[in-house]
């Protein structure tokens, strides 16, 4: 995975580091049904994409990602490697990541 999705989700978990994983899978498990799904997975992960998108244009530019020599990276992309990232993590298959699955380390 090239550097900038994987800087994203560092921030990502970052910030959550501070928090309980209770409450970290609470924000992630928006409807509260005990599960994450996709789509859940999928918002919460592009949350700081969608910081750092000023223009908001679905594309974070070089300048926005401050990161020398970066090239574009739009939404679709970056919701395409947590999709890969989502199904790695969903150990049962069943569509949805449970408490465990979602702490887990990303695989």
């Amino acid at each position: 995975m090239p550097a900038r999705p994987a800087l994203l989700a560092l921030l990502l978990v970052a910030g959550a580091a501070g928090a309980q994983a209770d409450d970290y899978f609470a924000k992630v498990d928006l409807d509260g049904d005990g599960k994450v799904s996709l789509a859940e997975f999928l918002e919460r992960m592009s949350f700081a994409f969608r910081q750092m998108d000023v223009d908001s244009n679905g594309v974070l530019e070089p300048h926005e990602q401050h990161i020398p020599n970066a090239k574009p990276l739009t939404i679709a992309q970056l919701n395409e490697r947590f999709t890969a990232q989502f199904r790695r993590q969903d150990g049962n298959r069943d569509g949805s990541l449970s408490r465990a699955e979602l702490l887990a380390p990303p695989r």
